[in-house]
């Protein structure tokens, strides 16, 4: 079914190959999962499979790829549109129109299906993929999860045979992972082809086929699902792997700081677009030195709390408070910094030193050794020479919050800062939200993933319902507590 045969694959412009050697057979009707460090070929192997290498990703390609027997350097990208589906890891990047309904027919329309069969496609769509609860809306009100919902949809009412995912997972609240899971068991049950790129592995647990990690351009290794499964936390971490089976989110929830005069605090806060309030009544609290995660179901508000505490918009109510002192929207910028959940906003210069350079001359803090410092702990000292919007979504990550470490806010807020990162980065991220919190400032992390909230956090507030006011255990989306609160 998807043939790559001894390829090396350079981008225009790069002195380097993204892909070296890389031979591949995916077998119809077969899950195949690539995972592997940020950088490390993945989305590259995912651009050969979908053919944009080389129609769209110019660069130099030795060897060639067979999509059911047919050369991809032959034919062009659409010629492949009935037997080739993609979804990627932003679904907004592949939106083109405002309303769910339009997206799910678009690439019907496209090739030019009679009205009767577009019909009849998008019922069979709604109804096998069971989103009767998505049809009619603006794209622009659903969550992260629902638009990954709705670009799986859009590729699914084609019909192709394969399916190829770029992270799909990477910013999806667990019961939005969930619905991916159910997704894809779906298209297996059907024989379709799965070829996916992941860090997060758990939630594939019980689809993959096999597992590809790759290393510098090259497949490093490979195994069965049932091979994987016999791996210990040993060795998968030896692979610079996530865990193979989910983390319980294990963290006492509380609003109230470690001591009795936070750098941060919240009053009663209500937040939204205009009048419209997105979450109400949040109160939180957080000391100098604490790591504090928040977490809750994506659209329940964190992003749009992130925003206000950084004055990026006006609160509907409440009060917000930095050591002591309420602070007017317009001047929080002065104490708070936030790293977005995308850093393409975050990124201006025209090479990764000179990012951080800029932030640390910024602050008055122009020391080479520093800078030098902090890209080595972020394992970005051999991109330092490269633009930044060259570089994977997870390196870029890792400079937007390299900058962070030189703001001079008291108050540090991280949008979903592992969201593309693999277990060797997101160690490295983590050891640097510790650093940062050990010169004294409140860092608050916003993020779904539990493995790293375990790792840095010691209490996390939950945005939204309480699954369960009672004293007892509880389970819900995000995980395990003793107590649940209600913000």
């Amino acid at each position: 079914m998807i043939d790559i045969n001894n390829v090396s694959f350079r981008y225009s412009g790069s002195d380097v190959d993204n892909l070296s050697d890389f031979d591949l057979h995916v077998k119809k009707g077969e899950c195949v999962l690539l995972t592997g460090e940020s950088g490390c070929g993945k989305t590259c192997a995912v651009r050969l499979v979908n053919t944009l290498i080389p129609h769209f990703y110019e660069g130099q390609l030795k060897g060639n790829i067979l999509i059911d027997g047919v050369n991809t350097l032959e034919k062009q990208p659409h010629d492949f549109s009935e037997k080739i589906g993609s979804v990627f890891q932003d679904p907004r990047s592949q939106f083109f129109s405002l309303d769910t309904d339009s997206e799910i027919v678009f690439g019907m329309e496209n090739k030019g299906l009679p009205y009767e069969k577009m019909k009849e496609r998008y019922d069979e769509t709604v109804r096998e993929l069971k989103i009767e609860n998505l049809v009619g809306r603006n794209i622009f009100e659903l969550s992260g999860g629902q638009k990954q919902t709705i670009a799986f949809a859009s590729v699914y009412a084609l019909h192709p045979d394969i399916f190829v995912l770029d992270e799909p997972s990477s910013n999806l609240d667990p019961d939005a992972i969930e619905e991916l899971c159910r997704l894809l068991r779906f298209i297996k049950s059907q024989g379709k082809t799965i070829f996916i790129s992941e860090h997060r592995l758990y939630f594939l647990r019980d689809i993959v086929d096999r597992i590809i990690l790759i290393e510098h351009g090259r497949i490093k290794h490979e195994w069965t699902a049932q091979q994987f499964r016999g791996l210990t936390s040993d060795e998968m971490s030896g692979f610079g792997l996530r865990s193979f089976a989910p983390t319980v989110l294990d963290l006492p929830i509380s609003t109230s700081a470690a001591d009795s005069k936070p750098l941060l605090e919240v009053r009663e806060l209500s937040v939204g677009y205009e009048k419209e309030s997105v979450a109400d009544s949040i109160s939180i609290a957080v000391s100098a030195g604490e790591l504090v995660g928040v977490v809750g179901k994506n659209g329940c508000g964190k992003t749009t709390l992130a925003r206000t505490l950084c004055g990026l918009q006006k609160e509907i109510s409440g009060d917000v408070l930095f050591s002591g002192k309420k602070v007017k929207w317009k001047k929080r910028m002065d104490h708070a910094y936030i790293v977005m959940q995308d850093p393409d906003y975050q990124l201006f210069t025209d090479s990764v030193y000179q990012e951080v350079s800029l932030a640390a001359s910024m602050v008055g803090e122009r020391d080479e050794k520093r800078i030098d410092e902090i890209l080595e702990k972020l394992n970005l000292t051999e991109y330092k020479d490269r633009h930044p919007m060259s570089l994977s979504r997870g390196q870029k990550q890792r400079v937007a919050i390299g900058v962070a470490m030189l703001s001079s806010a008291d108050v540090v807020i991280f949008d979903e800062p592992t969201s593309g990162l693999d277990y060797k980065n997101m160690q490295s991220v983590s050891a640097i939200l510790r650093e940062i919190a050990a010169m004294g400032k409140a860092v608050i992390i916003i993020s779904h993933d539990n493995e790293m909230l375990m790792n840095v956090c010691s209490r996390v507030v939950r945005i939204g319902e309480a699954p369960d006011k009672s004293e007892l255990p509880v389970t819900d989306g995000i995980g395990t507590y003793k107590k649940c609160i209600s913000v």
